[in-house]
């Protein structure tokens, strides 16, 4: 019987909040310095059909410091555990620049391969993905595809066929979440492909997932325009408008 990745605690006291995911296992926001960038969940019309759609108007963001982390994720020198053969996750220390721009709280983190079921979404501005999910998860790109720098690819190809595999790191909003936030491999992920093999990925998970709020409510509207989207939407403001009248916690 298969075993779970080893998993680590994160503790994020002082994150600055440039990248957050609210919501939950039925549907979340990626945000990005306080706008919603990326929508993702269930569309609500009776079925199992998911969902995920582009904000309109923004360019999809890269930060100097998650890029900073680049050469270190090309060759992260995870030690791998000899009983199970699974990656044991890095010293959260190491991955510092990357976890002070996440939303304060507390995030567990595992080093894995992603599941032979595995499925790539790539959204595109005010276009609405729309499938019948049958896999166990489903990555979401946030930046361009296919990535601009075909010599970046070419090197992550080399190093993979060589037996290096450089890191993704992805943030998944809720535990039970089917979709997960590619935050920083776009390059690693292309040479992956063309290299047939599984990507590893470093995931992210709250422990405590960050509810939906009425504040993003409207500028998340106006960002994901669309008829397909209604039902969705009136999910999320039920969410929202419940966790509102949630006694806060001193």
């Amino acid at each position: 019987m298969p075993t779970k990745p080893v998993a680590v605690v994160c503790e994020v006291p002082d994150g600055l909040g440039v990248i957050e995911a609210t919501g939950n296992d039925g549907a979340s926001f990626l945000l990005l310095g306080g706008r919603p960038v990326l929508l993702e969940g269930c569309d609500c019309y009776g079925s199992v059909g998911w969902l995920v759609s582009r904000a309109t108007g923004r360019d999809a963001p890269g930060t100097a410091e998650v890029k900073a982390l680049t050469e270190w994720l090309a060759a992260p020198e995870l030690d791998v555990d000899p009983l199970t053969g699974h990656f044991l996750p890095p010293d959260p220390a190491r991955l510092r620049p990357l976890l002070s721009l996440l939303a304060p709280g507390r995030y567990t983190m595992t080093a894995a391969p992603a599941p032979h079921l595995m499925r790539l979404v790539h959204p595109r501005p005010g276009h609405i993905e729309h499938w019948y999910p049958e896999e166990e998860l489903a990555l979401l790109t946030t930046d361009r595809w296919p990535p601009p720098d075909a010599d970046a690819v070419r090197g992550h190809l080399r190093r993979i066929r060589d037996g290096a595999r450089p890191a993704l790191v992805a943030l998944r909003p809720h535990e039970e979440s089917i979709a997960a936030y590619l935050l920083d491999g776009h390059h690693k992920l292309a040479a992956y492909h063309q290299a047939g093999v599984q990507p590893l990925i470093l995931m992210l998970t709250p422990i405590t997932p960050a509810p939906f709020r009425l504040g993003d409510y409207g500028p998340a509207r106006e960002a994901f325009p669309g008829e397909p989207l209604r039902q969705v939407f009136g999910y999320i403001r039920e969410e929202a408008d419940a966790a509102a009248r949630e006694p806060r916690t001193p």
